[in-house]
C-alpha cells in the first residue's frame, strides 16, 4: 500500500526535480575548463541544476557566461552524466524536444537526426557534453573532441531552449538553470 501511494507522490510531482547548489567549485575537470578558456575570456557560472527523471539521476547542467547572468548571445551549457545513456535515445529525446517547439515534416526529422548523430556519443557516466552559443555560431563537445560546429540559428535556438526556454518540459529545472531561485 505504501509504495501504491509513494508512486502516486512520484507522478504528482512531475516525475523530474531540480535543485539548486552552491556557486562554488562548480569546475572540476581540467577538459571542461581548458574548452571554456579557449572560448571564453573569463566565465563565470549563471546556475546549475541536477536532472533526474523517475528517481534516476541523469545529469548535472551548468550554465555559464562571461558576466554570470545569463547572456542570449553567448553561452556554454555544460551536462555532466551521471549514467550510461544510449546515442540513439539521446537523439530520439532530441528530437522530441524540438518538436514541441516546432512542427518537423519527415526530412526535418531526417536531417536533424543526422545532425545529432554527429553531435552525439554513446554516453558513459562521468561523460561531459559542452554547448557553446557565441552568436549566430555554436560548438559542441563531447568530451575533448569538437564534435560539431555549426551557423544553423534556427538550429541553435531550438537546441539550446530545451534547457532554456521559460515554457520547457521541467520549468523548476530550467529557473534553477537560470539563477532564478529564490
Amino acid at each position: 500500500m505504501f509504495f501504491k501511494y509513494f508512486f502516486a507522490l512520484l507522478i504528482a510531482l512531475n516525475l523530474s526535480h531540480a535543485y539548486a547548489e552552491d556557486k562554488e567549485n562548480y569546475l572540476k575537470n581540467q577538459t571542461t575548463i581548458n574548452i571554456l578558456k579557449e572560448n571564453f575570456t573569463t566565465y563565470k557560472l549563471v546556475g546549475k541544476a541536477k536532472y533526474t527523471y523517475f528517481l534516476l539521476d541523469i545529469y548535472d547542467a551548468k550554465l555559464l557566461s562571461e558576466t554570470g547572468n545569463i547572456e542570449k548571445n553567448k553561452f556554454a551549457l555544460i551536462l555532466e552524466y551521471n549514467r550510461d545513456i544510449s546515442k540513439k535515445n539521446v537523439v530520439k529525446e532530441t528530437i522530441k524536444q524540438i518538436q514541441m517547439q516546432k512542427d518537423l515534416n519527415k526530412q526535418d526529422i531526417k536531417d536533424l537526426d543526422t545532425l545529432l548523430n554527429k553531435a552525439f556519443r554513446e554516453i558513459k557516466k562521468n561523460d561531459v557534453f559542452i554547448g557553446i552559443k557565441n552568436k549566430n555560431n555554436a560548438l559542441f563537445y563531447f568530451n575533448k573532441e569538437k564534435v560539431l560546429e555549426t551557423q544553423d540559428i534556427e538550429f541553435i535556438d531550438l537546441f539550446f531552449n530545451i534547457w532554456l526556454r521559460k515554457n520547457s518540459q521541467n520549468p523548476d529545472f530550467t529557473k534553477t538553470l537560470l539563477g532564478q531561485t529564490n
